[in-house]
């Protein structure tokens, strides 16, 4: 699990140095939307790794309950949360969308990637 948030903060951190200045030009007065699009991506990558990492040994129907559902409902509580966000004025769409689709992408290539890493290491249960 800690290559896992060595790899997040890496993937943050080269987010923040090519960011840093066209966030002084013209995201200051985003910091909102970004802060929280950053948090919803980052939570989402997380309980995603540890939804797969908890449920590999399990049984195949087991596995797929638990991953796949707990993906289609924190597809569903992202989607929510940003429609409702952003519909009640809350959040600016545009900026909010544009750095969600930023930390989404990261963040998800580095939730795959880590346990791509870790599951081959890991017994499969054959039934």
């Amino acid at each position: 699990m800690k290559p896992f948030f060595k790899a997040l903060l890496l993937g943050t951190l080269v987010i923040a140095v090519v960011g840093f200045f066209p966030f002084l030009s013209w995201g200051l007065p985003y910091k909102n939307e970004i802060l929280i699009s950053f948090l919803l991506s980052l939570v989402n990558a997380i309980v995603g790794y540890v939804l797969v990492l908890k449920n590999h040994g399990a049984e195949h129907n087991t596995f797929m309950k638990n991953v796949y559902g707990g993906m289609i409902i924190r597809m569903a509580f992202v989607l929510g949360f940003s429609l409702y966000m952003t519909m009640n004025g809350y959040l600016q769409t545009i900026p909010f969308f544009m750095s969600l689709m930023v930390f989404y992408v990261v963040h998800q290539w580095t939730e795959i990637s880590s346990w791509l890493k870790v599951l081959p290491s890991r017994k499969v249960q054959v039934s």
